[in-house]
């Protein structure tokens, strides 16, 4: 007698999703498509320790191996096949897109940024002609590192921008930080001070949990609560002595955040290149 049979592809995309479920956490949410002629597989939202569901949401892409990831001698393997246009289409969609490869018979799982693949191979993707991902075994699943790449891509944007707010600022920055080190420790900081003060703060934070740059410096609530305790007038927010402090932590962290921008664009210097010459010129120049 004869009966209809499973097609491979249909068990190895079921195989692919069920051990993506596996592998994600358990409170994290995962909504497969029906509709995937688009190169969607499944909405997923990551949900906070504390269970809370907040909006943080990442678009999935799955593709599988029933036999085994077939490694090339470096370590890594070529996802080929997809369509420019699947790529155009993820790289436009508003939240990020991540590509999930599933070796089936070693139960593992890895996973690529669409966006960071495009920006490190852009010259070849400007040509529109094909567009090929290098999965790395190095890019294995796990889920601290998948969210630290997750939030890096929803907060690019603001990264473009910081990036060029403090190479435009590092030379005020150093003279405001020796302009502080060694005025009377009782000074109160005055407005204006306070407020350029505030920016740098905010801008040398960012890049450091951006980057994963451990940072020294204590956050700004930190710097006026201590500030109250010591001086208790209440008059200024923060004093002279307070910025003092700290200058020799900045100036560390200036030398950190610097280099890791340079290794950064220059990982990234093809879509510099197109993007803004002027940032990748002028960080690779910088004494």
């Amino acid at each position: 007698m004869k009966y209809p049979k499973r097609a491979k592809q249909h068990i190895s995309e079921s195989a692919s999703l069920n051990l993506f479920n596996l592998v994600i956490p358990d409170n994290w949410i995962a909504r497969e498509l029906t509709e995937k002629d688009y190169g969607i597989d499944c909405y997923l939202e990551i949900v906070n320790d504390d269970n809370d569901i907040t909006g943080e949401l990442t678009l999935i892409q799955l593709k599988s191996k029933l036999n085994g990831v077939p490694w090339t001698k470096q370590d890594y393997y070529t996802l080929t096949g997809i369509k420019i246009s699947t790529t155009n289409y993820w790289d436009n969609l508003a939240v990020p897109v991540f590509i999930f490869l599933t070796d089936i018979i070693n139960r593992k799982v890895f996973f690529k940024s669409v966006d960071k693949e495009i920006r490190i191979n852009y010259q070849s993707y400007l040509k529109q002609e094909k567009f090929n991902y290098q999965i790395n075994k190095s890019d294995e699943f796990t889920i601290q590192d998948f969210k630290f790449q997750y939030f890096k891509e929803k907060q690019r944007k603001q990264f473009e921008n910081e990036l060029v707010f403090f190479l435009s600022n590092l030379e005020k920055y150093s003279d405001f930080q020796s302009e502080h080190r060694n005025r009377d420790f009782h000074m109160g900081i005055e407005p204006e001070d306070l407020i350029y003060f505030e920016s740098m703060h905010r801008n040398y934070s960012f890049l450091c949990s951006y980057m994963n740059i451990p940072n020294s410096i204590s956050t700004l609530s930190q710097l006026k609560n201590k500030s109250r305790e010591r001086f208790k007038d209440g008059y200024y927010e923060l004093y002279e002595l307070d910025i003092a402090e700290c200058v020799e932590d900045y100036e560390k962290q200036t030398k950190s955040i610097t280099e890791e921008l340079i290794k950064l664009i220059n990982e990234e210097s093809s879509f510099w290149i197109s993007s803004n010459l002027t940032v990748l010129n002028f960080i690779n120049n910088i004494d």
